[in-house]
């Protein structure tokens, strides 16, 4: 003979009640930790399945094994990862274009400047071949005047220049 312990309606009733109190528990926990004012876990606490069933009193095989939406309700709420990778993303990008407007801009600064420089450059040049070319004539003048010098010392003899008497 099978002896049946209680009577199995309302055992039904009692664990869907249950199950329906602990659902209510964890998702009034969820919406706590979201709004960041839990009353069992630290504010600030990160959403995970461990810390939504801690908030809610239960433990975390419960969760597990009867609470499946809201472990899919904790996953969405953690899977901003995307979303912050792109905002992340978005970020590094705005400072790289604003970099990008830096260098660009230090760039023209960099070309006038060699602009100048090359102008001078060309200026410095020219001044150095004017010059080149006068110290040539420059020589040659010298040269000149030194073979001339060669020249008057051998056709002219010297010659004693006479002394003028000073009066006294």
């Amino acid at each position: 003979m099978n002896k049946v312990s209680g009577n199995p309606k309302a055992l039904r009733a009692h664990k869907e009640a249950s199950l329906r109190q602990t659902r209510q528990d964890l998702e009034l926990a969820l919406k706590r930790l979201e709004n960041n004012n839990p009353s069992r876990v630290k504010p600030g606490t990160p959403i995970t399945a461990s810390s939504v069933a801690e908030e809610a009193g239960i433990d975390r095989s419960t969760l597990y094994r009867y609470h499946d939406p809201i472990l899919t309700e904790i996953r969405k709420l953690n899977n901003v990862t995307p979303k912050k990778q792109l905002q992340a993303k978005r970020g590094e990008l705005a400072e790289t274009l604003a970099r990008m407007r830096e260098y660009r801009e230090a760039l023209k600064e960099s070309r006038a400047e060699m602009t100048v420089w090359a102008r001078q450059n060309y200026a410095l040049t020219h001044r150095v071949q004017e010059l080149e070319e006068l110290i040539r004539q420059r020589d040659t003048v010298i040269k000149e005047l030194h073979g001339q010098l060669r020249e008057a010392k051998k056709v002219v003899p010297f010659k004693a220049v006479p002394q003028i008497k000073r009066q006294t």
